[in-house]
């Protein structure tokens, strides 16, 4: 399996390791399903927290609107990873949730969560845990961006998303989740216009290609360029046939 680009995200079968078929039972006879067409609301910011989601099927991004009204992309789910785990803290939602694809959710009531942990100490364990995860890597997150240049921070997510939604082609690594330069934009902190210019650089530099609204990486390159010394002056190894330099990538400076 693949590493998850966000490895914060609450998994449902992390929560659910080690539950009793009895209790998964029970689990189930609480959950209900719901369908979201594309670019449909699930939740917004502000609402109340009355239950706990968890994905089916399709892809739902979380975000967070500052208060000027722009959009911060905070994860994009795939199936089987829950959000909304925070119901049990916050009386209203933190973020909005929407559906980027047709998607089925499913639902389990505030109440029903509370009542399931406490008959069942493994969920509430497992729940607990996952949040000391989530919380750890989320504050290591913010230390690592407040370090690194908007070209960096995108390269890494690039690689991330090669990683978790990949399709291995002769070309290179097809990214299947279709996302535009402003939700790249979002997904790092900066603009659309910064992240249009360094995709056009980065496809000089070989490190990705594109067909036609997707993109297509070179994974080694790009993990390459994440972690050498300086990211700004990289020494990818392109090879004569590509016509590449040094300089060439000193332009992604």
């Amino acid at each position: 399996m693949a590493k998850s680009a966000w490895p914060h995200i609450v998994s449902a079968l992390d929560l659910f390791q080690g539950i009793s078929q009895r209790d998964a039972q029970k689990i189930a006879s609480l959950c209900t399903e719901k369908w979201f067409p594309r670019r449909m609301r699930i939740f917004r910011e502000g609402d109340t927290t009355d239950c706990l989601c968890i994905l089916k099927k399709g892809l739902v991004k979380l975000i967070s609107l500052s208060d000027k009204g722009r959009e911060t992309i905070l994860h994009i789910l795939k199936p089987d990873e829950m959000f909304g785990e925070l119901f049990l803290y916050e009386e209203k939602r933190p973020f909005t949730a929407i559906a980027l694809e047709d998607s089925v959710v499913r639902v389990i009531s505030k109440e029903s969560f509370l009542e399931l942990v406490s008959v069942a100490p493994t969920l509430a364990l497992n729940f607990i845990r996952l949040l000391s995860k989530r919380l750890a890597t989320v504050e290591k997150g913010l230390a690592e961006s407040s370090h690194t240049w908007s070209y960096h921070r995108l390269a890494k997510v690039l690689l991330q998303l090669s990683e978790e939604y990949g399709e291995e082609i002769p070309a290179g690594t097809l990214i299947n989740v279709r996302l535009t330069h402003e939700d790249l934009a979002n997904l790092i902190g900066t603009s659309r216009e910064t992240v249009t210019t360094q995709l056009n650089k980065f496809t000089r530099a070989g490190l990705l290609q594109r067909q036609a609204r997707l993109l297509i990486v070179t994974k080694s390159r790009l993990s390459e360029f994440i972690h050498s010394e300086d990211p700004r002056l990289s020494n990818l190894p392109f090879s004569p046939a590509e016509g590449r330099s040094r300089n060439q990538m000193r332009q992604l400076a």
